[in-house]
C-alpha cells in the first residue's frame, strides 16, 4: 500500500546555482524530481554534551519516509533566510523555540533523488521536545559510536541527506 504524502508539492523552493546564486523557484515536485535543480535547504543538529539528536520521520514525507534524519531540517521558501528556515523547522518539527543557533557549514549535497544548497547551524538543547507526528515519527539522541552500531546492526538507516551531512561535519 502506497501512503499519499503530507508535503504541498505545489510549495516554492529557491533553486540556486553551485554559488548559491538565486536563479528561481520551482515547485516541490518539480525539485524533487530534477536533480539539476539545486534548491537551498536549511537545518540543525541538536547537541547535549557529546550525543546529538535525530529524528525518524515520519512515513508520510515525500523523501525518506521512515529513514532517521538529522534533528530538524527544511527547506528555503521564497523571501525567506537559511536561518529563518532553521528557527521555523525547529519549531515545526520538534518544538524546540528561541535556541541560540550557531552557523556550521553551508555545502551542496547531492543524493540519489535532488540536489540542496545545505546550511548547517548547531545548537545545544536538552529538550523537552514535542514531536509533529506529520513530520516526524521519534526523536533520540545518539553519541557516535552508538549510531555506528545501531547502523551496522540495521537498527537504525539513515537519509542520504543525513549521511552526507554527518559526513560533511565528522560525525561518520
Amino acid at each position: 500500500m502506497i501512503m499519499q504524502t503530507t508535503d504541498d508539492q505545489k510549495e516554492l523552493f529557491v533553486v540556486v546555482d553551485e554559488n548559491d546564486a538565486i536563479l528561481g523557484y520551482r515547485s516541490r515536485n518539480e525539485c524533487h524530481h530534477d536533480k539539476t535543480l539545486i534548491h537551498r535547504t536549511a537545518g540543525v543538529l541538536v547537541f547535549d554534551g557529546d550525543r546529538f539528536l535525530l529524528q525518524k520521520r515520519s512515513l508520510t514525507k515525500d523523501t525518506s519516509p521512515g529513514k532517521w534524519g538529522i534533528s530538524s531540517a527544511g527547506h528555503v521558501m521564497k523571501d525567506e533566510t537559511y536561518e529563518q528556515t532553521a528557527i521555523r523547522e525547529l519549531e515545526e518539527e520538534i518544538g524546540l523555540r528561541g535556541q541560540i543557533l550557531t552557523f556550521k557549514k553551508t555545502f551542496l549535497e547531492r543524493t540519489s533523488i535532488e540536489s540542496e544548497m545545505m546550511t548547517l547551524f548547531i545548537c545545544q538543547s536538552k529538550g523537552p521536545f514535542m514531536v509533529n507526528k506529520t513530520e516526524v515519527s521519534e526523536v533520540r539522541f545518539f553519541t557516535i559510536s552508538e549510531l555506528i552500531k545501531e547502523m551496522k546492526n540495521g537498527s537504525v538507516v539513515l537519509s542520504d541527506g543525513a549521511l552526507v551531512t554527518l559526513k560533511q561535519i565528522n560525525i561518520l
